[in-house]
């Protein structure tokens, strides 16, 4: 009598995806999104907001690499962020700027 044959097993090898929505850290929601535009190799234009509470920040980064993406962005965003040297303004729903605000 012949065994049966065991059939192989497929592995299904899973990617990670870089985050392209990222927490905010004024609200706390999921809806940061990070806009950046490279400017040449070592320095880029990075536009940061915030679907929710409205957050804006324009920042020229020298030392962001041509490599970096918006995840690197987002750490360096929140360092500045922390440390309360952000450049930060609030949009109201009209899409008006109110006023500078931490």
């Amino acid at each position: 009598m012949g065994r049966r044959r065991k059939r192989r097993k497929t592995i299904v090898k899973k990617t990670v995806k870089i985050p392209t929505v990222f927490e905010c850290p004024r609200c706390a929601s999921r809806t940061l999104s990070i806009t950046l535009k490279k400017k040449d190799e070592y320095s880029a234009h990075a536009i940061i907001a915030c679907g929710t509470c409205g957050l804006l920040d324009d920042e020229d980064f020298t030392d962001i690499p041509a490599i970096y993406q918006a995840v690197d962005v987002y750490a360096k965003f929140i360092d500045l962020y922390n440390s309360g040297r952000a450049k930060i303004k609030s949009v109201s729903e009209s899409g008006a700027n109110v006023g500078e605000g931490t």
